[in-house]
């Protein structure tokens, strides 16, 4: 029936709607509201408090095993030739250039190390306005800049975060250290959003769908039963790449061997590792569907091969057609978040200022300011509550007048740090769920580039999602007769005809009248002078017990 409801709905959209026949981009409008859905926003924010933890984690353990680069420990020998002198420069320059790489993404405020209420998402978006508006030409052309370079790249975030450490793989920087410590944050993001995207897209496709379910208990379940096909989806590509990989380590052993690996490896054979190259770099740009893996599991509820060959497929058979609908989801992302973002801030904003209109608040030194000392920094929430206070801070994060602030701050008691403490924390649990939309209306919209793609590609209607059948439980014993209450008649089945022996060829007179339903074809004997009509309630032709001793009955008096 849910089958039959959905291809209803669908044909009617298409004669009530025919706009998104002819532009099935259109489509992608709709996934604003199916992202707001709190249950996914929750999913969401859980996701990015784990990912951020085991992040913080991994790059905390590598960071402090990570020796310090040091200039002076790379002074060449006095006696040493100007090869070996230029060797040492080499080395020196690779590793504070290695270092630098790692302190970007494992150091105290890297990119992988940060927790995500301190990332750098760039400016509130009222500060954007203000200074697009109001601002003057250097004003317009900073806020350009910080849009272009730290707002505009949260709105792709969970591809960034999931490329990131792929690309920091190849990086030419690195050594085998850096490449593990790449390798195991990439992996923990899998573990953590192979099971959170799995749920998202699993409800975004069923919404999109215009099917019946997709809650949360349901779509966690349904993930839970397949989540090693989630997990290692992405996983298989990588494999093969490494695979790959350690084929080229193979040949360059030989290629180590002087003259030979010159003229016949190298020479001869440099065509296998051109046709490897190959191979990775299909892998890796295929890489970009890689939320079409989810989402092909979530709405076929197939495997891991099915969920590889549909992304790749789609991604390269119809390329344009990817392009444009991911360029549109882009561009409708940036307007649904920016406004989810500035509304949240306004949000909060305003609950704060209505509290510091109560009368007698700066008379009483209890104005609100303070409790918003340790709300989050990402896209300047900590900014916009403090501002036109002492404790006021700049687009870098640093007090825009010092010595106040210390002053400000020195005057702060036990319960003061408690309040503000407390409140950020009700605060940043808004920010977890603003920034959950973002990826909640990430994977949304791939749920419905991915059902775009398909139809286009396999001419698949856009309601078909996989729906598991729910078996009947058993009943764990047989059903109980209910009593049939007093004064009512129970229906019982009529007894089956069987033949009624002769009271001759009994041993003993029957103690109860004999049944009730005569032979089809015996026929009785007359009765006897003395004997008399049958009583009442007795039908006819039934045997009448006999008031004579049992000898004379056997006589030959029936």
């Amino acid at each position: 029936m849910a089958d039959e409801r959905g291809s209803v709905r669908d044909t009617d959209a298409r004669r009530t709607a025919p706009w998104t026949e002819w532009f099935p981009w259109l489509r992608l409008f709709r996934t604003f509201l199916v992202a707001l859905d709190p249950f996914k926003l929750l999913i969401a924010a859980f996701g990015i408090v784990a990912t951020a933890l085991g992040w913080w984690l991994i790059s905390f353990i590598f960071w402090n095993s990570w020796t310090e680069h040091n200039d002076a420990n790379y002074a060449p020998k006095p006696d040493a030739t100007p090869e070996q002198a230029a060797k040492v420069e080499r080395q020196k320059l690779e590793d504070r250039n290695r270092y630098k790489m790692m302190e970007e993404l494992a150091g105290p405020g890297g990119r992988l190390r940060a927790m995500p209420w301190f990332e750098d998402r760039g400016p509130n978006p009222y500060y954007l306005a203000k200074r697009v508006v109001g601002g003057n030409e250097a004003e317009r052309i900073w806020a350009r800049e910080k849009f272009t370079h730290s707002t505009l790249p949260t709105l792709v975030e969970p591809l960034r975060k999931f490329l990131t450490p792929i690309i920091g793989l190849f990086d030419a920087r690195g050594n085998f250290w850096s490449r593990l410590y790449l390798f195991l944050i990439l992996l923990w993001f899998l573990i953590v959003w192979a099971f959170a995207g799995g749920v998202i897209t699993r409800m975004a496709v069923l919404q999109l769908a215009g099917k019946e379910g997709g809650g949360l208990r349901e779509s966690i379940r349904f993930v839970v039963g397949r989540y090693l096909s989630y997990l290692s989806s992405p996983l298989v590509p990588l494999g093969i790449v490494l695979a790959i990989v350690i084929g080229c380590i193979l040949f360059g052993l030989f290629h180590l061997i002087p003259i030979v690996g010159d003229v016949l490896v190298d020479g001869i054979f440099w065509w296998i590792p051109i046709a490897a190259g190959f191979v990775m770099a299909l892998l890796l740009v295929g890489l970009v569907g890689y939320p079409l893996m989810y989402t092909t599991l979530s709405t076929e509820g197939s495997d891991t091969f099915d969920a590889l060959s549909r992304s790749y497929n789609y991604v390269y058979e119809s390329p344009w057609s990817y392009l444009w609908y991911s360029l549109v989801a882009i561009v409708y992302g940036v307007v649904v978040i920016l406004f989810v973002v500035f509304m949240t801030s306004l949000m909060v904003y305003l609950g704060k200022w209505g509290v510091a209109q109560t009368p007698g608040a700066d008379s009483f030194n209890r104005n609100p300011d303070y409790l918003f000392v340790y709300s989050p920094m990402s896209f300047g929430w900590r900014q916009l509550m403090l501002e036109g206070t002492p404790i006021a801070i700049d687009d870098a994060g640093a007090w825009t007048n010092p010595p106040a602030a210390e002053q400000y701050m020195n005057e702060f008691r036990s319960y003061n740090h408690i309040g503000a403490g407390m409140v950020a924390f009700w605060v940043t649990v808004i920010f977890l769920l603003m920034l959950g939309f973002t990826y909640s209306y990430f994977w949304t919209a791939s749920s419905m580039i991915y059902l775009l793609m398909r139809r286009k590609v396999d001419e698949t209607e856009m309601d078909e999602v996989y729906i598991e059948d729910e078996q009947p439980e058993e009943p764990l014993a047989p059903p109980k007769m209910s009593p049939t209450p007093a004064g009512t008649t129970q229906m019982v089945e009529s007894p089956s005809l069987r033949v009624t022996t002769p009271p001759s060829a009994m041993a003993e007179p029957p103690a109860t009248p004999a049944p009730s339903t005569p032979p089809a074809t015996a026929e009785l004997p007359a009765p006897s002078s003395g004997d008399t009509a049958p009583s009442a309630g007795m039908p006819d032709g039934a045997a009448k017990p006999s008031s004579e001793s049992p000898g004379e009955s056997a006589s030959g008096n029936p």
